[in-house]
C-alpha cells in the first residue's frame, strides 16, 4: 500500500475483480510544505481498454475512513494497481 509521509493513510488505485471499476485514493495539498488530512475517493469507470475514463462520483472523507474503506476493497478481492503508469504506456 501507497502511504502518505506521516499520515499512515492509502493514496492510488485499486480496481474491482471484474475490471469493470476503479476508484482512486488522494489527498489534499494544501502546498508543497504542508498537506491537509482531507481525503477523497474517485469511483471510475473502466473502459475495455482497461483504463479509468468515466468519472462517476467523489466523496470526500477524513483519514480513518479513507483507510477503512482502502482495507474492505483489498478484502473483497480488489486490487491495488498503477493506472498512472498503465496509462502512459
Amino acid at each position: 500500500m501507497s502511504k502518505v509521509d506521516n499520515l499512515d493513510a492509502p493514496t492510488g488505485w485499486l480496481k474491482d475483480p471484474h475490471d469493470k471499476w476503479a476508484i482512486h485514493f488522494d489527498f489534499k495539498r494544501l502546498t508543497h510544505e504542508k498537506m491537509s488530512t482531507d481525503f477523497t475517493i474517485d469511483m471510475w469507470g473502466v473502459v475495455p481498454s482497461g483504463k479509468p475514463m468515466k468519472f462517476k462520483s467523489r466523496r470526500k472523507v477524513t483519514k480513518e475512513e479513507s483507510l477503512k474503506t482502502w482495507n474492505q476493497l483489498l478484502s473483497s478481492n480488489w486490487v491495488e494497481f498503477d493506472f498512472d503508469k498503465h496509462m502512459t504506456a
